[in-house]
């Protein structure tokens, strides 16, 4: 019997692809009204980890990694691998019956085509494979693949240990700052912000955090913002944001650009995520989804620029990294459109701008605290 066509399956393309956006949008304005939402948790290294895929090992980046992460959260997976059902199948696994996938979108920016001589033979390389050229398009192909959860799934064998024992993500920390260039200025006021007219970073002191990892994960926040300079990624969220000012939902979209990639980058140097500030833009960040369904896939595009921009500062990360096999070839990166040059404020108040709350005591109250009776020490 032929089945007649339902009302969305006559709906083209483009009508398609606004209503997965709007899914996903609709699913992460609920999560960030309570408070789940993936960027607005934190979490100790080592608790969660970005979404992966299951045989090639490689994590999901962007938006899709932003919107496996929410429905993780929403259905309770707490193994961050994901594949399709061919590849489960290839591992030897079986997605279980009556399991509901994931659909997610991958993006083709070019063509490939196999090169040839005059006689119309492949072209070999070196090791005797064949020769690609390839060519930009135009206009972005689009294509929804749907995944599964490795916790959907029988006889997938368990993941390796991304880092080994001897990774200190402090270290690692370190020469992505010391590797950047970045200015700091450590001061005694309790709290981080990037000052665009000095192009500064300014932090408290390392002693005043109860913990190392809290004085990285703030650094590499506003660390995030700093690359929005117009000398590098020329972020128009960072200068219009700041002309705005901190009420303004320009503001607002700049730090959902440096949380998201904040998560992103303390995953990748195993510091967990601490999202100082999510509650005073809640509003806002719900406000900007509901009137562009598009926006988080905009703000975790920009948020994977971002982290691939710092992580490039660690040489000794990119050394260690295990290289592609020799069979595959690279995936192409893509470069970010420039934006037209953004005219800067001019008051010069405005640039200390994009600050994080109270991360930790004063240099004053830790004087204060040293004139005191000891007490007993609580963990945090």
């Amino acid at each position: 019997m032929t089945r007649r066509a339902g009302p969305s399956s006559r709906r083209n393309p483009a009508e398609r692809a606004e209503d997965y956006y709007q899914q996903v949008a609709d699913a992460l304005v609920e999560q960030i009204e309570k408070g789940t939402a993936p960027w607005t948790q934190a979490w100790q290294p080592g608790e969660k980890a970005m979404p992966a895929n299951l045989q090639t090992g490689k994590a999901y980046r962007g938006g899709n990694s932003v919107w496996l992460m929410s429905v993780a959260e929403r259905r309770g997976f707490t193994d961050p691998r994901w594949g399709t059902y061919r590849q489960v199948q290839e591992l030897g696994g079986q997605v279980r019956q009556g399991e509901r996938g994931t659909a997610i979108l991958y993006w083709k920016f070019e063509t490939r085509r196999e090169v040839t001589d005059r006689a119309g033979r492949p072209v070999l390389d070196a090791r005797g494979k064949p020769v690609y050229e390839t060519t930009p398009r135009l206009t972005p192909l689009v294509r929804r693949y749907t995944v599964f959860n490795a916790e959907q799934c029988d006889g997938v064998p368990r993941p390796e240990r991304i880092h080994g024992a001897a990774w200190d993500p402090h270290a690692a920390a370190e020469r992505v700052l010391t590797g950047s260039g970045a200015r700091l200025k450590h001061s005694g006021e309790d709290r981080a912000f990037y000052d665009l007219r000095h192009d500064r970073i300014v932090l408290p002191h390392k002693e005043q955090f109860p913990e190392r990892t809290g004085y990285y994960q703030a650094a590499l926040h506003e660390l995030g913002h700093w690359t929005g300079h117009s000398s590098r990624l020329n972020r128009a969220t960072l200068l219009e944001g700041i002309v705005e000012g901190p009420d303004s939902q320009q503001y607002a979209r700049e730090e959902l650009r440096a949380e998201i990639s904040s998560m992103m980058t303390g995953d990748r140097l195993d510091l967990g995520h601490d999202p100082a500030r999510s509650a005073s833009y809640v509003g806002h960040w719900i406000k900007a989804l509901r009137d562009d369904p598009r926006e988080i896939y905009r703000a975790s595009r920009d948020a994977q620029a971002i982290s691939d921009y710092v992580l490039a500062f660690d040489r000794q990360r990119e050394a260690e990294r295990p290289a592609a096999p020799a069979d595959r070839p690279a995936a192409p990166v893509v470069p970010m459109p420039p934006h037209p040059p953004i005219q800067e404020p001019a008051s010069g108040e405005q640039y200390r701008l994009f600050q994080r709350g109270r991360p930790a005591p004063s240099l004053a109250d830790l004087a204060r605290e040293s004139t005191r009776t000891p007490s007993t020490s609580r963990s945090r």
